[in-house]
């Protein structure tokens, strides 16, 4: 009789349907295939998932941390109908059609290109990326201030350049992963300077503007600048733990 043995890790691979627009197909896949693996387990957490898309995050992030509970956000309202087809009958995850902003105004100004555009964006922040005239759709969505939500085990933000403002104003004590993107260099060094004191990066990776310039919809200015990804992990976290292989 065998007692005992080791631990293995495998990869399953879970077959998903989802409506996304063409356009966002290889962003999509990205997701679903682990883009936000950060080498963390954990069971039955609250996740919060600020722009949500079509919600490729929200159920790779059910299936990643079992029993938990995704909130997601996503205020553009065609957006929203793919989110809420694609997660249709999920009861561990709630969508929400309103963008996060700190400030107690109720509603805003929303652009994008097309439902589904994963660089869709509050106009406040999105004239930091694109010229005047990018954005030909324009809404009027329901804006809900961070500071009101109750704090989560796991943070994630994808929002085209406000990043850095709504996570400033969110109860982050009982956070212990944040998983964030960023547009430009200065978003993400207010990303830092909120991490710093209580977080440690587990993952960063950069890009250079320089070769999406081509596409005139983007600033010139950014010439120089970066984007790119951060995650973060609580110093001395205890709801989750590092997997085997990540710690190893």
């Amino acid at each position: 009789m065998m007692s005992g043995g080791t631990m293995k890790q495998y990869v399953a691979r879970i077959p998903m349907s989802l409506a996304v627009p063409e356009a966002m197909h290889w962003a999509i896949k990205d997701v679903l295939e682990g883009e936000y693996e950060c080498g963390f387990d954990g069971v039955g957490l609250d996740i919060l998932d600020i722009g949500a898309n079509v919600g490729s995050f929200a159920l790779w992030a059910s299936a990643r941390w079992p029993g938990s509970t995704v909130t997601s956000y996503e205020p553009h309202p065609g957006t929203y109908e793919l989110l809420k087809r694609n997660t249709d009958r999920r009861r561990d995850i709630v969508t929400i059609n309103a963008a996060l902003f700190p400030g107690g105004q109720t509603t805003a100004t929303f652009l994008s290109r097309f439902a589904g555009d994963g660089e869709s964006g509050l106009a406040s922040y999105a004239g930091d990326t694109f010229v005047a005239g990018a954005m030909v759709e324009r809404y009027q969505v329901a804006v809900v201030d961070p500071a009101s939500l109750p704090s989560a085990d796991i943070v994630k933000i994808d929002i085209e350049g406000g990043e850095g403002d709504v996570l400033d104003h969110l109860d982050l004590s009982k956070t212990s992963l944040v998983l964030l993107e960023y547009q430009n260099r200065k978003n993400r060094l207010q990303l830092e300077a909120r991490l710093e004191a209580d977080f440690e990066l587990i993952d960063t990776v950069e890009h250079i503007w320089d070769p999406l310039l081509e596409q005139r919809c983007y600033r010139p200015d950014l010439a120089g600048d970066v984007y790119g990804r951060m995650f973060a992990a609580r110093k001395g976290i205890t709801r989750m733990a590092r997997t085997a292989a990540a710690s190893g």
